[in-house]
């Protein structure tokens, strides 16, 4: 299967979220999407499961044993069937690329921020000796007054907590 292929068989489908060929046909008669080619959407799929997946129509099979333990093992299969369900998903999400780690992200943002400090700070380099030159100034005075100035703002950019910059939405 392909990242772009949102289609699965049966099969696959079962494998996906922890459960039997033969459960996965039944739910299909309880109302599980199916495509007309008899493949499952993987999204469809998942999301008809997390939401029509609940203890009575699981334990059927299971009237005995739940029987001699309600509560406890009718909750347990439950969160056991959720958990499957949520990590179905995030497998599916992650193949699909739409969920990064963590640590990666961190990497990733950590090293533009320090890209666009030392951009900044090369900035000032290059600009100080024209900027000099312009006013008649002296140029280690110019660029002294602009590192001084370069480092406070990059300082308060570094104090801003990231929320106050917008996500862009």
């Amino acid at each position: 299967m392909t990242k772009l292929d949102s289609a699965e068989t049966k099969t696959a489908f079962a494998a996906r979220v922890g459960l039997t060929k033969g459960r996965i046909s039944q739910l299909v008669a309880e109302g599980l999407p199916v495509r007309a080619d008899g493949r499952i959407d993987v999204a469809a799929g998942l999301a008809w499961i997390e939401d029509n997946l609940d203890p009575a129509r699981r334990n059927r099979g299971g009237a005995a044993s739940a029987a001699r333990n309600p509560t406890t093992l009718a909750e347990a299969k439950r969160l056991h069937e959720i958990v499957k369900v949520q990590r179905a998903k995030l497998a599916y999400e992650r193949e699909r690329g739409e969920l990064v780690e963590t640590a990666a992200a961190t990497r990733t943002v950590f090293a533009r921020a320090r890209a666009e400090r030392d951009a900044h700070m090369a900035w000032v380099q290059r600009t100080a000796p024209l900027l000099a030159a312009e006013l008649g100034a002296d140029p280690r005075a110019t660029f002294a007054a602009l590192d001084r100035m370069m480092r406070e703002h990059l300082e308060h950019l570094a104090d801003l907590p990231l929320g106050s910059f917008g996500d862009g939405a």
